[in-house]
Formats: C-alpha cells, sequence, structure tokens
C-alpha cells in the first residue's frame, strides 16, 4: 500500500497532472473540448508558477502555529520529537550524504530549544522510498544533532517510520515507553498542521514548535519557485485529508 502510494503521489502534485492534460489535449486536438483544455490548462500553469498563489496557499498553513520563540512559556515537558525531511545521497558530485534544507532547518531549531532548555530528542523517520535502498537516513541526522554539541545519549534514533502518521506511532512508542507526558514536536511550518492532526491522535500531547517558516509575501509575476511551494502546500493540504481517513481506520483497527 506504501509503495502504491508512492508511485501514485507524483501523478496528481503539480506539475505531471497539467503535463497529463495537455498531452490529452494535444492527442484529440481537433475536438473543440480538447483545445479548451488547453487554454485551461495554460492558465492553469500560470496560477502554479505565482508567488500570490503560493502565499494564499501556504499562509494558512504557515500560520497555523506560532513560532515557540521561548519553550520557558509550554512548560513543563519531557522531550522534543523533530520529524525527519528526507536526506541527500552521495552519488554524481555529491561527495557525502547530507541532510535536505527542509530537514537542517528542523534539526536547526531543535538544537535551538535544546540549548534553551536541554531535554532528550526523538529523530523520527528513515527510509522512505520503497523503491531504492537504505542510506542510513536517520543515523545521518542524529549525527548533525551529535555533532552540534548534544550529548550522543540525548539523541534518541527512531529509523522505522517512513511518513508522518508512521512518525506518531512509532515515536509514540518511545514516548510511552520513557513515560513522557508532554512533549515538543518539531517540524516545518507548512507540514505543522497535518503533524498535529495526527499526533495529537496518537501519541498526546504535543507542543507545536514549527521551524523552516518560508512564507513572507510575494508578488504577482510568475516565478518558478513559487511552483516548488505550491506543490508543497498542495502535498500538504492532500495529506490533511489522506490523514483524516487512515485516523477512522486507525482507530477502528484499535478497538
Amino acid at each position: 500500500m506504501f509503495g502504491l502510494k508512492y508511485l501514485i503521489k507524483p501523478f496528481i502534485l503539480p506539475p505531471m497532472l497539467s503535463l497529463l492534460l495537455l498531452a490529452v489535449a494535444g492527442i484529440f486536438w481537433r475536438r473543440r473540448w480538447a483545445r479548451v483544455l488547453f487554454w485551461i490548462v495554460f492558465v492553469m500553469l500560470i496560477a502554479l508558477h505565482s508567488p500570490y498563489v503560493a502565499m494564499k496557499l501556504r499562509h494558512p498553513l504557515e500560520s497555523s502555529y506560532e513560532p515557540l520563540v521561548d519553550p520557558a512559556h509550554v512548560e513543563p515537558y519531557d522531550g522534543i520529537v523533530v520529524l525527519m525531511a528526507g536526506t541527500i545521497p552521495a552519488g554524481g558530485l555529491v561527495p557525502f550524504s547530507t541532510v535536505s534544507e527542509p530537514l537542517f532547518h528542523r534539526l536547526d531549531e531543535a538544537w535551538r530549544l535544546y540549548r534553551l532548555h536541554p531535554k532528550p530528542i526523538i529523530v523520527s523517520g528513515g527510509h522512505v522510498n520503497p523503491f531504492t535502498q537504505p542510506q542510513n537516513e536517520n543515523q545521518i541526522a542524529c549525527d548533525y544533532l551529535i555533532l552540534w554539541g548534544i550529548p550522543k545519549d540525548q539523541v534518541i534514533s527512531e529509523p522505522r517510520s517512513r511518513d508522518t502518521f508512521e512518525n506518531a506511532i512509532e515515536a509514540g512508542k518511545i514516548i510511552r515507553e520513557r513515560g513522557w507526558k508532554r512533549y515538543l514536536l518539531v517540524t516545518s511550518a507548512i507540514h505543522m498542521p497535518r503533524s498535529m492532526l495526527v499526533f495529537r491522535a496518537i501519541a498526546p500531547e504535543p507542543i507545536a514548535a514549527p521551524g523552516d517558516f518560508t512564507y513572507a509575501g510575494g508578488g504577482v509575476l510568475v516565478a518558478e519557485e513559487a511552483a516548488v511551494k505550491i506543490a508543497a502546500a498542495v502535498h500538504e493540504y492532500l495529506g490533511i485529508v489522506n490523514y483524516r481517513w487512515r485516523l477512522r481506520s486507525y482507530r477502528s483497527e484499535e478497538r
């Protein structure tokens, strides 16, 4: 099931859906509806590269939870959970494996919070793509925190989970084993609504500690960067819908 989801996802997210619709319009170009479809997709592509559209889609997600500037305001809590966001494997001109930009910002936020109030950190997430070989992704992220000065015994590896839903299940097991009552949940601001939805249901009581904010307003001109941001926002909205459905199934199984 996870592999099927991984295969389908690219076809329902920009830009693949637009390209498929353009292909259909080209195949049936002689028909009037195909020419109408072409211009609809043309306008849609402009919208999908608009910083204004990116702003409208991302702002509701990134503004759902304020940054946790001072964790003293939410004490007491027992630990920190930071969610993985992918790594860049060694290969080509990349000499060694490293973390992706979103993951770097998440780890940086967890490190900042640790310095303010030292608590154990669970790094949750592992290998995601079922069609590639594992690259020890979780350990790469853990090593960053250790390199930045966090004691090794304060960094807890959870490499089994493959998505946010499984993050909540697997990290929740560690949280219960350690008797944590409350914990800081660190992830990208755009990813926080989906994360809080599932963690509240499976591994309470999370305290939102978003990092990796990207929203800074925007204009109305077409921009390549906007397309990436729009695709990420669409991915989150679809994820929220999917997780509401998965939570219903999960609760039914728990009974």
